[in-house]
């Protein structure tokens, strides 16, 4: 399989990023509605690999926030239809704002998509304690890896680092 992790803040992309490349995860930071090219380009990434892609997408609880998901997926699925795209909303969803007393404002009622929004109150990415939201993101790449993969980079990842330790006490000596 492969994954992709969206981010509709390029604020957060420095939160998210340290657990995105420690799998080697793509990181798309979208901005809000992302471009056709950005879309095409990504579309063609997953279509040209043929294998089951998860997308993984965290933005605002908002109407633009969530129109803006549905869109990429949409998106995505109409660029590359022979793919196997599974797009999930990681956050923020409706059980993180009660679950997490996460800080909400009025949704703005001026927004054309409030309508169909159906909360009265949104919330921002941001609102999303960093450590929390980084567990959120690496909890779904580690879902899609094999356990014993996971205890193979770690051991890897342990001998690399003393290597690295012996070498700079080399190098200080």
């Amino acid at each position: 399989a492969y994954c992709e992790v969206w981010l509709e803040k390029d604020a957060l992309a420095g939160v998210v990023q340290p657990v995105t490349a420690r799998y080697d995860v793509p990181l798309m930071v979208a901005r809000g509605f992302s471009s056709l090219s950005f879309l095409y380009e990504a579309a063609h990434d997953i279509a040209r690999l043929r294998v089951p892609a998860y997308v993984f997408h965290l933005g605002d609880h908002d109407p633009s926030g969530q129109c803006a998901a549905g869109k990429i997926e949409q998106t995505l699925r109409e660029l590359a239809p022979t793919a196997e795209i599974h797009f999930e909303r990681l956050a923020v969803r409706p059980w993180q704002v009660e679950a997490w007393n996460l800080p909400t404002r009025p949704t703005k009622a001026t927004d054309s998509r409030a309508k169909t929004f159906g909360y009265a109150e949104s919330v921002e990415l941001d609102a999303i304690h960093p450590d929390t939201l980084r567990d959120l993101v690496r909890g779904q790449i580690e879902a899609l890896l094999p356990a014993q993969q996971i205890q193979v980079l770690e051991v890897a990842e342990e001998s690399e680092r003393d290597i690295l330790r012996m070498f700079a006490r080399q190098v200080a000596a």
